[in-house]
This record gives structure tokens, sequence and C-alpha cells, in this order.
């Protein structure tokens, strides 16, 4: 019975002893709280800041790697009497380093000249495959480095590339006396920025498409961690809409079976966007990733440029 006498002072009693109030409980915590979450959305806004403002380096990886501290690379002379090296002077002054590998006897196909746009890693002078590959197709190629690569001056932008593309192009066809339906493009990742635009423009007998993309933002938005920064981007390389302006180009797509960095669903899409005369081949290398798909390149392209031919 006294329990229930006392019950409630003793009820009274401990409440009372509980300690400070409940709201300076509360503030303690919870302003130690708002400094670290404050803190932890300054550290994300500026990590998200320095993400889109160095897009740049990330899309043309190349110029990343002096601010890592790695040496510029060294190029090597290239082959006697297979390839000889040249510049090109752009519409807005700039000096673009092309190598020009010499055709081996006729041409076994209707092309004659070609153009390749290699990717946002490395300068031409590790291009050797394809341009070997063609030579011996009889089709005499330029393999040029981007503004900004190599030996090549400015620094890389979408318009830039767009530029240096086209006088690198046009020095190839006065050289060797082409028109552009005789030559094609060739590109790998990057590379279909600048091929689909000269394919498009230019009217180009052939492009072909090695482990490349829809487009920047489309490629930026398979990221699963910061994908959604896509809307930000603003190089486009629009490569599918490109292609959907093609005419008589023949166009093929090579999709690398094992590429963790473009997915299948990106090959299929620039294949379908094809709405051309001419035609169109969607083709894969099951076991090529995203660089090895350059060395399968001759194997899995040489059938379709001779269909290619028969346009």
């Amino acid at each position: 019975m006294r329990a229930g006498k006392f019950g409630p002072n003793l009820s009274q009693f401990q409440f009372q002893k509980k300690g400070p109030p409940r709201d300076a409980l509360r503030a303690v915590p919870l302003d130690c709280d708002n400094s670290a979450v404050r803190l932890l959305l300054h550290a994300f806004a500026s990590l998200i800041l320095l993400l889109i403002l160095t897009q740049d380096y990330q899309i043309f990886a190349e110029k990343m790697l002096p601010l890592l501290g790695r040496p510029p690379r060294e190029f090597q002379a290239p082959p006697p009497g297979e390839a000889a090296d040249g510049f090109v002077r752009t519409l807005d002054s700039q000096q673009i380093h092309y190598r020009r590998w010499q055709g081996q006897g006729a041409p076994r196909t209707a092309y004659r000249v070609a153009v390749l746009h290699h990717g946002n890693l490395g300068t031409m002078d590790g291009y050797r495959t394809i341009p070997k590959w063609l030579a011996g197709l009889g089709i005499t190629s330029y393999v040029y480095d981007y503004r900004g690569y190599g030996q090549s001056t400015g620094f890389p932008s979408e318009r830039g590339l767009y530029r240096d593309a086209e006088a690198v192009l046009d020095q190839a066809l006065r050289n060797e006396g082409a028109s552009p339906e005789v030559a094609l493009a060739f590109a790998h990742s990057l590379g279909g920025g600048p091929a689909t635009y000269l394919a498009a423009k230019k009217k180009l007998g052939a492009l072909i498409l090695a482990a490349s993309f829809t487009s920047v933002p489309d490629a930026a938005s398979t990221n699963p961690s910061f994908g959604w920064l896509s809307r930000f981007a603003w190089t486009r390389f629009p490569n599918a809409e490109r292609i959907a302006e093609l005419d008589r180009t023949c166009l093929i797509v090579l999709h690398a079976g094992q590429d963790k960095l473009m997915p299948r669903w990106m090959s299929r899409q620039l294949a379908h966007a094809y709405r051309g005369r001419g035609r169109s081949f969607l083709t894969e290398g099951p076991n090529a990733s995203h660089d090895s798909i350059v060395t399968e390149t001759p194997a899995l392209a040489e059938p379709l440029l001779h269909e290619c031919s028969k346009n």
C-alpha cells in the first residue's frame, strides 16, 4: 500500500532527477550533428563542382597524365618506307601532327584513303594495327593526334576535335587526289565523335566505329555513382544523331563483348540510328575488351568492308 501511496511522489522525484531539461539534452548533439552534416555537404558539393569543372580532363584523359606527374610520351620514328609524319594547320591556327601510312598495291576495296581517330588515352604513335591492316588492303591511311595530344598544339575540345578531323581529312584528300566517296573513317571509343562528324558532313564512303558511344551524356549516365551528373556535360559528341544524318555512307559498328565501359545497348543504338540508303552492320568480338577490340578489328571488319564495297 505504501508503494501506492508514495508512488506518485517517487515518480515525480525520479523525473525531476533525470538531469538537464529535455531541450538542453537535445541542443548539444543537434549542434554537433549539424556541423558534421554541413561539413559533409560542403565536401560533397566541392566534389561535384570539381567533377563538373574538370570534365574536359576526364573526357580527354591524356591531358590528365601530366597533372599526375607522368612524363610526356616519347615518340618513335615512323617505320621507313611504310609511314611518314607531317603537320597540318587548322582553321584556328593549331598544328596537328599526323602520320601517313602508305597503301600497298592496288586497292582491294572501294576505298583509297582513311582517316583514323584514336581513343582518349594514348597517341597515334601506339596506333599501328589499323593502318598496317588497311595498307594491306591498298588503303593509304592518316592517323593523327588531337590538339593537345602528342606533338599537336592547343587544348582538346569538342569543336576543336571537329576542326582537327576536317583539317586532316582535307589534307589526305589533297595528297591522294581522292574524293570523300572513296574515303573511310575508323574510330575507337572517343574517336567516334570526330569520325561521325566527318562522315555526316563530308559524306564519306564508309564509317567504322569500335567500342564507341551514342553521346557523351549517355556514356556518362552509365556511371553508377555519378551518372546523374551527365546533365551538366558541355561536351556532347552526339554520335547517334550524326549517324541518323548519313545517306550513302556504309556503317560498321563493332562491339567488344567484354567491354566494361561501353554497354552493348549503345552499339545497338548506333547501328539502329542508321537511316541511310547504304548498308549498316553490327558485329561483336565476344572476347574483346574495350581496348583489345582494336586488335580484333581487322578480322571482324574486313569481310564487312568488302560488303560495303558492293554499294
